[in-house]
C-alpha cells in the first residue's frame, strides 16, 4: 500500500508534499484520499486485474532484461522546491529511454491519456526524447502469451495481444501535469475535498468505499 505522505520529504529544509508519477492526471480525489492517510480497500471485482497486472509487469520486464540487460524499477524524482512537492516514481523498464507496461483487459487503439502524463513524466526525469508504452492484454497465463512476442525490433516488439506506442516528450503537457499537482496541493492545504472525475473506472478504485459516503475527513 502507498504510504502516507502529507508533507514527509525535506528539501533544503523545507516540507515538501510528495505525489507519484503513476498518480498523473487521474481522479484527484483518490491522490487527495492517499495523501490523507485514507486505508486503500481494493474492491473484489479489481483483485483479479491488479493480479494479472503484476505478473505481466514481472515475466516480461524479466524476459527484457535477459535479453537486452535493461534496467527495471529505475527511479526518478522531480522537485519543485518553490512549489513545495516533488513527484517520484519508478519506470518499469529502462534502456537510454522509458518503456511503461500496462496490463490491460482490452487493447486501446491509442495511448490513454493518464498513462502519456506519467510517462511524459519519466521523459522528464531521465532526459529523453521519447520513450515507448507497452499495452499488453492481461491473461492467466503470461508465459504462454510473452512467447509470441518477436524481439527483433525492439523496443518496437510485436506479438498477439500487444500494441506499442512511439511517444515524444511533450513540453505542454509537462506543464499540465505540474499544474494538476499543484492544485491538488493546494486543496490539501485549504483541507477542501477536490471534486470527484466519475465514470467506469470508479469500480475498481480503492476509495470507492468512502468517496461518496458524505463522511467527514
Amino acid at each position: 500500500m502507498m504510504k502516507s505522505v502529507l508533507a514527509d520529504a525535506v528539501f533544503g529544509g523545507a516540507l515538501m508534499i510528495e505525489f507519484y508519477a503513476s498518480e498523473a492526471l487521474i481522479c484527484p480525489r483518490r491522490v487527495w484520499f492517499r495523501l490523507k492517510g485514507i486505508p486503500e480497500k481494493w474492491p473484489e471485482v479489481a483483485k483479479p486485474r491488479l493480479e494479472k497486472g503484476m505478473k505481466i509487469h514481472e515475466v516480461l520486464g524479466k524476459v527484457l532484461k535477459d535479453r537486452f540487460d535493461v534496467e527495471l524499477e529505475k527511479s526518478v524524482i522531480i522537485r519543485f522546491p518553490k512549489l513545495g512537492m516533488e513527484i517520484h516514481g519508478k519506470i518499469d523498464v529502462y534502456k537510454e529511454f522509458p518503456i511503461e507496461i500496462k496490463g490491460k483487459s482490452y487493447i486501446p487503439s491509442s495511448p490513454i491519456d493518464y498513462h502519456l502524463a506519467q510517462l511524459n513524466l519519466y521523459l522528464r526525469g531521465v532526459n529523453a526524447e521519447y520513450g515507448y508504452l507497452y499495452y499488453v492484454k492481461l491473461t492467466d497465463d503470461p508465459w504462454r502469451a510473452i512467447s509470441d512476442i518477436v524481439f527483433d525490433s525492439f523496443p518496437l516488439i510485436k506479438g498477439n495481444g500487444l500494441k506499442i506506442f512511439e511517444v515524444p516528450y511533450d513540453e505542454v503537457l509537462f506543464k499540465e501535469t505540474v499544474k494538476y499537482f499543484y492544485e491538488i496541493k493546494l486543496y490539501l492545504e485549504n483541507d477542501e475535498l477536490p471534486p470527484a472525475w466519475k465514470g467506469p473506472h470508479c469500480k475498481f478504485c480503492p476509495y470507492n468505499y468512502i468517496c461518496l459516503s458524505g463522511e467527514e475527513f
